[in-house]
């Protein structure tokens, strides 16, 4: 499907507040020229192809707001942990997987969660070294913040006994100093990770291509995405072939700062397809990881507060460097502490021209009197919806009453502070429907019971959140995120009308058919769009 196309019979929800809903929409290549009612009887589009809806519901592309979409993709041909529930069948997957790789190749794991295990247990080494078999071992958290490394990964590494934490990481020790294989944050496990060896090429473009695959599955035609080093490349050649598939909007890691200076980069800097929008920096750790940095101590602990992986007077430097060259910063804030830290940050943070716009990315957990601090700065709040279920046992019991200021969707749409939604894929998995499902019914997993109900907010503003919000959060609300004429021809075609059926039905909502750049990338298999 390419060149002029006139879609009609339809009820395409165009985002804008003149025009809510119209029947038809034309699209010249890849550019939206007209929407109305009837356009298939307007002389004007006499020569177009006419594509019968089919009464379907039409929304704009979903944008996943916060995404590792490389590491995603990669991390496809790991072992995946997520779900399991006990340390015996997390075992029993990694040593299945570990049988079909080669002798030294690295056995890379994600999505291990001891809090998600029947009997709570901390693994060690010893445990990973008994089925790897002499191959280094690196198993992530669910939430990415802590390392599972077996002792050749850890030698790899050089670290020892002697190995002091490092600022912004902790290495957790039997009571004789030796590591045990527990790494929480990037600090303390970066020297592993470093060590870990770069797929082949050939691997990587299939795994990126099942990625791409699944993302139109699920309607996503744009990213936000927080990648390393080695994704910047990456995209940058798939961009210039033509064949990166997505909008993708990049958030180097800090460290990238004099890379990105001497390579004369300066905001905007990027084109329709790929554009670097900000650089991302780590104000704390996460929940799951107890590592989080809270005003009160975790729940359980004698006086752990979760990690401070940068300081204030780091952050506001970095804020500083990012400015001169024109980019905005993206914050990973979780804590109510590390939430405070990073508003005390901002508000003496350099002034940004041309549509760049400051976030904080998660903003789980926030204090009352902050709110205001965020509305007042213009800071994004870039919110996870699909991680509030996933929570909700983790906040019991480690956050306990300071739940009430978590994932509190509602209190700052109220507050007109601008939302954009993700999924952090692949912390949850890339669904921008099970995210708004989750923004919509907060259910407590496995009941129909609402966490603190007051926070649901409507569909219109989830819906929003995935679209246009996402758009206003990277400055290009002038270009994606509505069905107007002059804007992108990305959408998605849907089952049901998400905005007519009951809200708790949304989560069997699903696209029948996705077009990206004006080409139709995604349909399923019981649905065609008739000529």
């Amino acid at each position: 499907m390419s060149g002029n196309n006139l879609f009609y019979n339809g009820k395409i929800y165009t985002q804008a507040d003149g025009l809510p809903v119209a029947d038809s929409m034309a699209v010249n290549g890849n550019i939206i020229i007209a929407v109305g009612s009837n356009l298939h009887r307007d002389p004007d589009f006499v020569s177009y192809k006419k594509i019968n809806l089919r009464g379907r519901a039409v929304i704009p592309g979903l944008v996943d707001a916060h995404t590792h979409f490389y590491f995603m993709a990669i991390s496809l041909g790991n072992v995946h942990l997520d779900g399991a529930v006990s340390i015996n069948e997390v075992l029993n997957r990694i040593a299945r997987h570990a049988r079909k790789l080669a002798k030294n190749e690295w056995v890379i794991g994600e999505g291990f969660s001891p809090d998600q295990w029947k009997k709570y247990i901390m693994p060690d080494r010893y445990l990973l070294d008994n089925i790897t078999r002499g191959r280094p071992a690196a198993i992530f958290s669910k939430d990415t913040h802590m390392m599972w490394a077996n002792s050749k990964a850890l030698a790899l590494g050089g670290l020892t006994r002697h190995s002091p934490d490092p600022e912004g990481g902790v290495i957790v020790r039997f009571e004789n100093g030796e590591p045990i294989g527990i790494l929480k944050e990037i600090p303390a496990y970066f020297p592993v990770f470093k060590m870990i060896k770069k797929p082949p090429k050939a691997k990587a473009e299939k795994l990126y291509r099942r990625a791409l695959e699944m993302a139109y599955a699920k309607g996503v035609t744009a990213v936000h995405s927080f990648d390393g080093p080695d994704a910047l490349p990456f995209f940058v050649e798939k961009a210039a072939k033509g064949t990166l598939g997505l909008r993708v909007n990049f958030y180097p890691p800090n460290k990238m700062l004099p890379e990105l200076k001497e390579a004369g980069v300066k905001a905007p800097f990027g084109n329709d397809y790929l554009r670097i929008s900000g650089i991302k920096i780590f104000a704390d750790g996460a929940l799951g990881s107890q590592t989080a940095l809270c005003f009160d101590k975790y729940i359980g602990s004698k006086r752990n507060f979760g990690v401070e992986v940068t300081s204030k007077k780091e952050i506001s430097a970095l804020m500083k460097k990012a400015a001169a060259i024109g980019l905005p910063c993206a914050i990973h804030a979780i804590g109510d502490k590390a939430i405070a830290n990073v508003l005390d940050c901002f508000a003496h943070a350099p002034r940004l021209k041309n549509g760049a716009r400051h976030r904080i990315e998660h903003l789980q957990m926030i204090r009352p009197s902050d709110i205001a601090r965020v509305k007042k700065l213009g800071i994004i709040a870039s919110m996870q919806p699909t991680h509030c279920p996933s929570d909700v046992n983790l906040i019991k019991k480690y956050w306990g009453k300071r739940g009430k200021n978590c994932y509190i969707f509602n209190t700052l749409q109220k507050k007109n502070v601008p939302l954009a939604f993700g999924s952090d894929a692949p912390i949850e998995p890339l669904d921008p429907l099970a995210g708004i499902h989750a923004a919509v019914n907060r259910f407590i997993p496995g009941t129909k019971k609402s966490f603190y109900p007051d926070e649901r907010i409507s569909v219109a503003r989830a819906v929003f959140g995935f679209t246009t919000g996402a758009a206003y959060a990277v400055g290009q609300e002038y270009e994606r995120g509505y069905l107007l004429p002059g804007y992108k021809a990305d959408f998605v075609v849907l089952s049901k009308d998400i905005y007519q059926i009951p809200k708790t039905e949304i989560n069997g909502v699903k696209p029948l058919a996705t077009v990206f750049d004006g080409r139709l990338v995604y349909h399923d298999k019981n649905f065609r769009l008739s000529l």
